[in-house]
């Protein structure tokens, strides 16, 4: 059960990739006023790192238990969410330093679906150095965008990968996590890495094209969804093997300008394309796994080039902003419940979406912003598919 934050932008390679060691991978407690916790090391040819674990009687080493949690910042502001069931979720975002003055980065938590919440430790860096956050299970976790930590303990403690370049989207499921880094500083050279989850070590995944400025992924359970990016040959590369092996499938954006495809959460192969055309954008919705596609939008409204989809099935998506009519401001969010025939607003203009998401196709979740310039943002959630919504409080 997984939520996706944001699209993101690259360029390639198209042959294999030499393994991405993981150097000095040091587990640290979190930037806002958490604690060091002990660790023991593990060193191979490839790969040097670093994790936290505890011995029990009968000499076996196993993972350290998640932390208990403890008081939630002042003023947290959420960036990003991640969920891995209806009661376990994690943000990652801002919030005044538990020690010290000034902002930090922090991450709250919730075990019961939101009813109450927890601060536990983040990375050891500033707020602007993992701006994006993924969680694969209760333990394995990932703080990125741009650097690349990983936790194997619920957060505990962290340690950073050593990936030379910026790391701009990571998904988990299955079992396995995907990343792209750029390998030039304008991320006009992209790779693609993977790694199983909880391992610590990432290699580099060989495609049959080159992956370009504007790549981006999905991921439905086993099925990985690659868009090459921006320049031809546009291409929506796809893999049921661990990306071992691809095909090749079509791409419905426009050359130059890209686009993104998200995965409905239902499981089943319905994909959905938000794909800017230079005025406005168009959403294209592909029941088979991007063998094909149609246009799944009204012919008398276009949405703007900043479309966002997430989508609950082949029926049922949410699109922010919402389409435009007349010259009307659009809504913040848009819902379609006949597979992109028609589109309502469920979230007036007074908001603004920067992130959906399905973790199953009744529950959704947004970050939202009011109108006002100091507005802080939200996390809202809906129970019936994105019809309705309310605002979980993050409190203790």
């Amino acid at each position: 059960m997984r939520l996706l934050h944001k699209p993101r932008e690259r360029d390639g390679f198209a042959r294999a990739l030499v393994g991405v060691a993981v150097a000095a991978l040091t587990l640290a407690g979190a930037a806002c006023g958490s604690t060091t916790t002990s660790s023991t090391t593990s060193t191979s040819s490839a790969t040097s790192t670093t994790r936290t674990t505890r011995t029990t009687s009968s000499n076996t080493t196993t993972t350290a238990p998640a932390p208990p949690g403890g008081v939630i910042p002042a003023d947290f502001q959420p960036t990003s969410f991640t969920t891995v069931s209806l009661d376990e979720w994690w943000m990652l975002g801002t919030a005044q330093c538990l020690t010290g003055s000034g902002t930090c980065g922090a991450i709250v938590r919730t075990a019961d679906g939101g009813s109450s919440f927890v601060g536990i430790p983040s990375p050891p860096v500033s707020a602007s150095d993992v701006t994006q956050l993924r969680f694969a299970n209760a333990l394995d976790g990932y703080a990125f965008d741009p650097e690349l930590w990983e936790t194997i303990n619920g957060g505990t403690s962290w340690g950073r990968v050593g990936t030379p370049g910026r790391v701009t989207e990571l998904e988990a499921a299955d079992g396995e996590a995907y990343a792209l880094r750029c390998t030039t500083a304008s991320c006009q050279s992209i790779e693609l890495l993977r790694s199983p989850v909880g391992s610590l070590k990432w290699q580099g995944v060989s495609t049959p094209v080159t992956l370009g400025y504007g790549a981006q992924f999905a991921l439905s359970g086993p099925n990985l969804y690659v868009l090459s990016g921006k320049e031809r040959p546009l291409v929506l590369l796809y893999s049921a093997d661990k990306a071992a092996s691809f095909s090749k499938r079509v791409n419905p954006c426009v050359a130059t300008l890209g686009g993104n495809v998200t995965a409905a959460a239902d499981g089943s192969p319905t994909l959905w394309a938000a794909c800017p055309t230079g005025t406005e954008a168009g959403a294209w919705l592909s029941n088979n796994g991007g063998g094909t596609w149609r246009v799944a939008e009204p012919t008398e409204a276009g949405f703007p080039n900043s479309l966002g989809l997430a989508a609950a099935s082949s029926s049922v998506a949410l699109a922010w902003p919402g389409h435009q009519v007349s010259m009307e401001l659009p809504a913040a969010l848009d819902r379609t419940p006949d597979g992109g025939k028609s589109y309502s607003a469920v979230l007036s203009s007074s908001w603004h979406v920067s992130w959906a998401g399905f973790s199953d196709p009744a529950r959704a979740y947004a970050l939202v912003t009011g109108s006002g310039s100091t507005s802080p943002t939200d996390l809202v959630e809906s129970n019936d598919g994105g019809a309705t919504w309310h605002q979980v409080v993050i409190k203790r």
